[in-house]
């Protein structure tokens, strides 16, 4: 709840011993709404087209503040939901005039760096980290430390869709020297020529950087994806690699679920229609509730929210790694990019 300023100093002389009592919490409660609020940080952009977002440029320190849980979207974007959310993470968000997040850049590569955009949605962003935490960061600095001369830039935008990654790439590639990019990004489900779409959109990225190296990579599913119960997505790689035979495909998903052993929580489905909140060391089941699609049951967001104990390793809500996550996400791509004759001997 809000709670103003005047609000908090209004009442008589003879009301301050008790009032006082009531406008500490109120202001308590005002400044828990306000920590929870976030900032704008993306906004239109006619260089790349007609309702086409990309990020605020020369953002200084824009608070974020998120779930730091599995959650559903209802969650996130309603204020009174959010706002009785006991786990919360807290980050910021700085842009430079390029519209990119992270230091400003120069207007090209210095000679002999090959200069590669990390393009995609919020896990190539670094959603929940500092920007020194996310993937693009990691793995400039692991590229670099395995002796190649490199530079990433981190091109991610929350919520971004292939096609406006596309277009920037397009566009904005040629101008700033890019001469390797890594699309990073799931099919977006959300209608029968999704596949097409996302094969169309990088398509399009060929014919802006014809002579550019380039790669996709499928960012990990976490275990409490309801949504992997609902669609499954583990043909992504399949149907890509078939249509898209110039172009690597990473599903980075065995990656993770191996590193993540028999460790933490997650979700099953043990007959259609139901899930399980289990315990992977033990495989107890904690919780069992009637599936909703793609999203979280209401019951498991309540226990999750109480119990801080309940969390997957390498993320930190369902979609989302953490910093640890981001790390092997880095190296993973680092060794694909390796594999794949990015750097001939």
């Amino acid at each position: 709840m809000s709670v103003s300023r005047r609000a908090l100093v209004q009442g008589g002389a003879a009301a301050l011993a008790l009032g006082g009592i009531g406008a500490g919490v109120g202001y308590q409660r005002w400044r828990w709404a306000r920590a929870l609020e976030s900032a704008p940080i993306a906004e239109p952009w006619a260089a790349l087209g007609p309702q086409m977002h990309w990020l605020r440029p020369n953002l200084q320190g824009a608070p974020m503040a998120v779930p730091d849980r599995p959650h559903r979207v209802e969650e996130a974007r309603d204020d009174a939901l959010r706002r009785k959310m006991k786990r919360v993470r807290r980050f910021t968000v700085d842009t430079n005039a390029d519209r990119l997040r992270g230091p400003p850049i120069s207007p090209k590569p210095a000679a002999g760096v090959l200069r590669i955009a990390a393009v995609g949605d919020s896990v190539t962003f670094g959603w929940g980290e500092p920007v020194e935490r996310s993937y693009p960061a990691l793995l400039q600095a692991e590229l670099q430390r395995r002796g190649r001369v490199v530079e990433v830039l981190n091109c991610g935008v929350p919520g971004q869709m292939p096609q406006t990654m596309a277009r920037w790439l397009s566009v904005m590639g040629p101008q700033l020297g890019v001469e390797g990019f890594i699309f990073t990004r799931r099919v977006a489900w959300n209608g029968p020529n999704a596949l097409q779409d996302y094969v169309q959109s990088l398509r399009e990225v060929r014919r802006g950087l014809p002579r550019a190296r380039g790669a996709v990579v499928l960012p990990p599913i976490s275990r409490f994806d309801a949504g992997a119960f609902f669609q499954d997505p583990s043909t992504e790689a399949v149907h890509l690699h078939r249509q898209l035979r110039d172009l690597p495909v990473f599903d980075l998903t065995s990656t993770f679920r191996a590193a993540q052993g028999a460790r933490g929580y997650g979700l099953r489905q043990p007959k259609p229609g139901v899930l399980t909140l289990v315990d992977e060391a033990s495989g107890a089941m904690i919780a069992e509730a009637p599936a909703d699609g793609p999203n979280l049951p209401w019951d498991f967001c309540a226990r999750i929210d109480d119990d801080p104990a309940l969390r997957e390793p390498l993320f930190f809500d369902s979609g989302h790694p953490d910093a640890e996550g981001f790390a092997l996400f880095a190296t993973a791509v680092a060794d694909q990019l390796e594999a794949a004759g990015w750097f001939p001997a």
